[in-house]
């Protein structure tokens, strides 16, 4: 070996056992560092696209539904409808102007994956009873993000096939990022009279709005809840 080859190997300092455990362990948080950005982006844009593209065809599919009433043909009955189908269009005027999003009927992680939906088994808009709808807070498109700033008096519109049904809100967290929480177990809040047994006769047509608790993360749900004010009949 060249003399000059020698003498860079011996002046090169070694690493201490420790120095290279140290290391290791930096190349490992570094690497998981890596791993859970890029888990938080696909988390908030890669499923907003997937949504955004579920949304396009969930519009066509209502535009379709809606379209045979020029037709003559009345539009499928909600009830009727199964889970994934387009149920109608949510506006909620809290969270801005342009803030809108077609409902898919069902709550199962592929329907919440492509927008707010309806829990099968509540009411229809304008019926007697209870709406039920739900919707995430992070991730695809993060619809409910801003559900701790509604305040009671907000408006909540559903437009379905028949016309716009508008209920205003008697019960909402009102800018209190606890507010209105509870157990994943309190399925309550979607009974057709919240806080009775179930089989209560309802009297009054409300709606309950349902979503994650906290943004990120899943241990307990929100709720915001109130009475229809308004709709096609007047």
């Amino acid at each position: 070996m060249p003399r000059h080859a020698q003498q860079r190997v011996s002046n090169r300092p070694r690493r201490s056992a420790w120095a290279v455990v140290v290391g290791g362990i930096g190349e490992l948080l570094l690497t998981a560092g890596v791993l859970v950005l890029l888990f938080v982006v696909y988390i908030i844009w890669g499923t907003g696209i997937q949504t955004a593209q579920a949304q396009d065809k969930l519009e066509d599919e209502l535009s379709v539904q809606w379209g045979q009433l020029d037709s003559g043909t009345a539009p499928p009955d909600p009830d009727e409808l199964a889970d994934g189908d387009a149920y109608g269009i949510l506006r909620i005027p809290r969270f801005g102007d342009d803030w809108e999003f077609t409902v898919v009927q069902g709550v199962q992680p592929d329907d919440l994956a492509r927008g707010p939906g309806h829990y099968p088994n509540t009411a229809n808009p304008g019926e007697v009873g209870n709406v039920g709808i739900a919707a995430h807070r992070s991730g695809h498109l993060s619809p409910f993000a801003g559900f701790p700033d509604l305040r009671v008096g907000d408006t909540i519109e559903i437009e379905m096939a028949d016309g716009t049904y508008v209920y205003a809100l008697d019960d909402a967290p009102d800018g209190d990022s606890n507010g209105n929480k509870i157990n994943i177990s309190d399925v309550w809040v979607v009974d057709p009279v919240p806080g009775e047994p179930r089989d209560t006769e309802p009297t009054e047509r409300r709606i309950t709005l349902t979503t994650c608790w906290p943004r990120f993360g899943s241990s307990h749900r929100m709720y915001a809840t109130g009475t229809l004010v308004s709709g096609p009949s007047g």
